[in-house]
This record gives C-alpha cells, structure tokens and sequence, in this order.
C-alpha cells in the first residue's frame, strides 16, 4: 500500500530550469518524478529518508533571481562496479522554487521543505536503532582529531575531499583538531572540557585511539570521561582495529 503523502509541490531543476519535476515527502521516501520528458535518464527516484544525511534551504548569490533552492543529500548503498561488494555513494537532489513573486515566500517554503525532509530523516534514524522518535535533540556536537601524518597524509586528504562536506551536509558542527607530535590528542583530551562535545571521533590509524583513550584515563574524572562516545574513521594504512570494531559491532 502507497504511503500517504504528507507534502507535494513541482519545483524545476536547479541545474536546468527546463526540466520540472514533482517532488512527494512520505514518511520514509522522498519521491521524485520527472514530468518534463527527456531522452535519457530515469523519470522517477524513490529515495529513503534512511539515507538522507541532511537537507538545506538557501537564497542563490544572484539578488535578481527570486527563487530558493532546496538540496537533500543522500548515501544510499548501491553496488560496485566490477565487484560484487557494495559502498554509500553520493546522490544530491536540488530543485529551483520560484512560484511566488516574493523572494522570502520562496524561501520559507523551502525551508519548510527542508526542516519536514530533516525531521523525517531524524525519525527514520531512530526507528532503525529502536529509539523512541518522540523527541528531537539538536545536533550533534563533536571534537574531530585528524593526524595528517596518517595513512602517507591519506587521513587530511580524506577530511578535506569526502568528510567536511559530509559533516556540512548533515549540518554536524565539529571543531577540527589537527594533531602536531606524538601525543598532542592524549594531552588535549587530559586537559579539555568535554562538556563542550557530544562526541569525539578519531580520523588517523590505530595509534591516535590508543592516545585518546589513554588521556581520557588519566582524567581525574575518567570515570564520567571514558564514557564519551568514541568514532573512528580510518585514515591509516591498515586500519586493523577500525575494521575489527566494524566487524564485532555488526
């Protein structure tokens, strides 16, 4: 049975005013269908609000133009080619809203498009942990430590081409800490408030974890402190305990 659906609008594309689509929100789907016909390409997307990382309203730079766009990022699972594995690539929606004559009319609508796709998403995230999705905190507050001497300097390319937008797209706000020696993230951590973080996550190979771990043991509230939610990006050359903990983790 189709989900009901809770908002519709046609917008056009922002890369091509020519081709207008129909845009449905459900539930758990954002539905995407073409109506302008074209030769090439689907003319209908059905993408999963599981998949959806984050989704923003915004004025374009031309104060002439009075249309909003909207873009709603998504990192669906899809098969490799030439490999019978699978990995999250990246697909953006963008659409062009230029119904009404006032350039803030467009806006709002935008953004109310924007905060319903973010909700949704939110819940969609929380049914799939087993949450309750009754309540909504505000995002997520994190310490990013990156070693650039990692990986050949693999973990900063990594931070600057893939991870940063990412994080922007899902409207992440993180403090990014770039290591200098041996030992910088052990004392940073010993030393920080970490009342200022909901989370820190450790972008190198396996030894900038055992240095984050060891400063938030020797706090003297270590006790409250090793309780902090801990991520790893691996950014190393092997990467054996990312993947060991990916492995148990399920």
């Amino acid at each position: 049975m189709p989900r009901p659906v809770t908002l519709y609008g046609e917008f056009t594309a922002t890369g091509n005013r020519k081709v207008r689509c129909a845009v449905s929100l459900t539930e758990r789907d954002l539905i995407v269908q073409r109506l302008t016909s074209a030769p090439v390409g689907r003319s209908k997307a059905v993408l999963s609000l599981r998949d959806c990382v984050g989704c923003r309203a915004y004025r374009p730079h031309d104060n002439e133009d009075r249309a909003a766009h909207l873009s709603a990022y998504f990192y669906p699972l899809k098969r490799r080619r030439m490999s019978s594995g699978a990995s999250r690539q990246r697909v953006e929606q963008c659409f062009r809203l230029a119904a009404l004559q006032d350039p803030r009319a467009n806006l709002d609508e935008a953004e109310k498009w924007a905060r319903a796709v973010r909700e949704r998403c939110g819940r969609n995230r929380l049914l799939a942990d087993g949450e309750c999705p009754c309540q909504f905190s505000r995002p997520c507050r994190m310490m990013l430590l990156v070693n650039p001497q990692s990986g050949q300097g693999q973990a900063l390319t990594l931070y600057n081409n893939h991870i940063q937008r990412m994080l922007n797209e899902a409207g992440v706000p993180h403090t990014l800490v770039i290591t200098e020696r041996q030992n910088h993230a052990r004392e940073l951590v010993r030393e920080a408030d970490l009342s200022a973080w909901d989370a820190v996550v450790i972008m190198s190979g396996d030894g900038l974890l055992y240095e984050v771990v060891n400063g938030l043991l020797e706090r003297p509230d270590w006790e409250e402190a090793i309780r902090t939610p801990l991520g790893i990006l691996p950014g190393g050359s092997g990467n054996a305990l990312a993947a060991s903990i990916h492995h148990y983790s399920g």
